[in-house]
């Protein structure tokens, strides 16, 4: 067993190069570029980014697009060996120049991807601050090869920010239906009425004045200020996060409020406005660009097509560990040990609380491991430093809900129409679009502690009554009137013999949000026997926004991803119900 005590010469060892500065290091400063450091890594960026840059229509650029990062990168953090996944394409496929002759890689499910609409592709959408704008808010959590046929059709409809605000809602939803947080949609419509109301129709070229507008943030604002009108200013995300956490070591998670919203945006001003500051747009993008791509979360650090491998300094703390590491089998816990003694009580405001040692300790396991394989190449300690940095985000379980949704169809006018009900205009998928669903428990109710240790709640067994009850009530509150007669649509589905309803799916269908997870019960019935049928598509004063519709209908006001899963599932059912079966014989 090693001491804690070690000779001089190991101890000066140990006490010098990056691993001890990151280590002992108590400031945010020591995170800082050097000017010649942020230069440096500005001209490399942006000769990469020129050369190499995907092609996409928020850039100006026309179709096809190669929007899919799949295959870039999917090293193992334990491996310098690259894996790509079957069926996906090298990262070359992505970033390797075509000659005039060449044709496209892309394939069949690609081009579907990227809409393939040759009229549309062909048509390059200017880089202007509504264009920015609207790809910014919609690359929000979304895909950019998810992004790409939502954007082309919302400039074909909507090219300018005139057209954008005097759409109607429900062509603003049928637009976005399919892109999820339907928030999005609502502020920049509104956004979109402002600035033709307030500022004459001109988007505004400066981060202070976008803020003003509904649903522009710090970042929306810099990406339009930087890239549409060139301004000095930096733009950070995720992607770009991870970029400088890997550059200087940051020893916290991308999300961490310290990170994202303070010192990480010092750090990449350092970056954009090296050298004489121009093409800021450009230097944004690139980093983003490079986040997503060989900067991603699976990049190892070490791939020679990646532009910065030789500035990371996740891939030197790397080495030196793995130095550190071979010494002694207590080497780092000793190392951990000491530099926390020469911390003291000071901490760096930037990495995390206990975030230096939590990386050290981790950097020890993992080369532990990569020291008993038996082939492990030159670059496996860079790999293994690299892919500590950034630290991994806190996971919250998400909020469950248990929904109670009742389906109602007729066909009394030769085709059929479903019964629909309108979202509250505020909270979750506000102002959507769906079938009549009630929330019958949610774990937003339970006491606090219950659950507390654990990544996923349990969800009850919820009894088919208190379902009844739950949607019986909101059914109950759609009331319909024509002239004299007043009934609800809860009339309407009781009136219907129980015989004639159908559960629509042995187990309830889930709908996973970002934050939120629906367990839908759904019970269906064709109510195309009510007495009520007559007036049902004359309705007049109602408590409940609620419409009868049909699927043309659907489509024309967007319905969203949860409301096609249920109608997919009751189609099955009547399919399975009109299919003659054979019988059993008995034996």
């Amino acid at each position: 067993m090693s001491s804690l005590k070690g000779n001089a010469s190991d101890d000066n060892a140990m006490h010098s190069g990056i691993l001890w500065e990151f280590a002992t290091h108590t400031s945010d400063k020591y995170h800082d570029f050097s000017p010649e450091e942020a230069a440096a890594i500005r001209s490399t960026l942006l000769q990469w980014y020129r050369g190499n840059r995907r092609k996409l229509p928020w850039r100006g650029d026309p179709g096809p697009y190669d929007g899919s990062t799949a295959g870039i990168n999917l090293a193992a953090k334990t491996s310098s060996k690259k894996k790509i996944i079957a069926g996906q394409k090298d990262i070359k496929s992505f970033f390797g120049k075509k000659s005039k002759g060449d044709s496209t890689d892309l394939t069949n499910a690609d081009k579907q991807q990227c809409i393939g609409e040759k009229e549309v592709e062909a048509t390059i959408i200017p880089v202007t601050g509504y264009s920015v704008w609207v790809s910014e808010i919609m690359l929000q959590q979304t895909r950019v090869e998810a992004v790409i046929k939502y954007y082309l059709k919302w400039m074909n409809s909507f090219p300018t920010v005139q057209d954008l605000a005097n759409a109607t809602e429900e062509e603003v939803n049928a637009h976005w239906a399919g892109l999820g947080f339907y928030r999005r949609a609502r502020y920049l419509h509104k956004g979109a009425k402002y600035v033709v109301d307030e500022l004459n129709g001109v988007v505004p070229d400066t981060v202070d004045e976008l803020l003003n507008v509904s649903g522009i943030g710090r970042y929306t604002a810099s990406a339009i200020s930087s890239i549409a009108f060139e301004k000095c200013v930096p733009v950070v995300d995720g992607n770009v996060c991870r970029v400088i956490s890997r550059l200087k070591g940051v020893a916290n998670n991308i999300k961490a409020p310290a990170f994202k919203d303070r010192i990480g945006w010092r750090l990449a001003e350092q970056i954009v406005t090296a050298g004489d500051g121009k093409y800021a747009g450009e230097v944004n993008q690139a980093l983003m660009e490079l986040g997503a791509t060989y900067c991603a979360p699976s990049g190892t650090g070490v791939d020679s097509n990646d532009p910065l491998v030789e500035f990371y300094a996740s891939t030197k703390l790397g080495q030196e560990a793995n130095i550190l590491a071979k010494t002694d089998t207590f080497a780092i816990s000793n190392f951990v040990s000491s530099a926390t003694i020469a911390r003291g009580k000071s901490a760096c405001s930037l990495c995390e609380d206990g975030g230096i040692s939590s990386v050290l300790f981790q950097l020890g396991e993992d080369l532990a491991l990569s020291h008993t394989a038996p082939e492990q190449s030159i670059d496996a300690a860079s790999i293994i430093g690299h892919s500590n940095f950034p630290t991994a985000p806190p996971k919250k379980a998400k909020r469950e809900e248990v929904l109670s949704v009742v389906i109602m169809s007729h066909s009394t006018s030769g085709f059929e129409k479903w019964f629909m009900v309108k979202r509250p205009d505020s909270g979750l998928l506000a102002g959507q679009w769906e079938f009549p669903s009630a929330c019958a428990w949610t774990s937003a109710d339970e006491p606090k502690t219950k659950n507390k240790s654990k990544k996923t709640i349990e969800v009850p067994s919820i009894a088919q009554s208190i379902l009844n009850k739950a949607s019986n009530s909101l059914l109950a509150k759609c009331k319909l009137v024509a002239g004299k007669q007043e009934f609800s649509m809860e009339q309407v589905w009781n009136e219907i013999d129980d015989s004639a309803k159908t559960v629509v799916s042995e187990k309830p269908i889930e709908h996973i949000f970002s934050h939120v997870r629906w367990s839908m019960h759904c019970r269906y019935k064709d109510v195309s026997s009510s007495s009520h049928l007559g007036i049902l598509d004359e309705m007049g004063d109602i408590e409940r926004d609620c419409r009868w519709m049909s699927e043309d209908d659907m489509q024309q006001v967007g319905i969203t991803s949860s409301v096609q899963k249920i109608l997919a599932a009751v189609k099955a059912c009547q399919s399975y119900k009109s299919t003659p079966r054979k019988r059993k014989r008995k034996v």
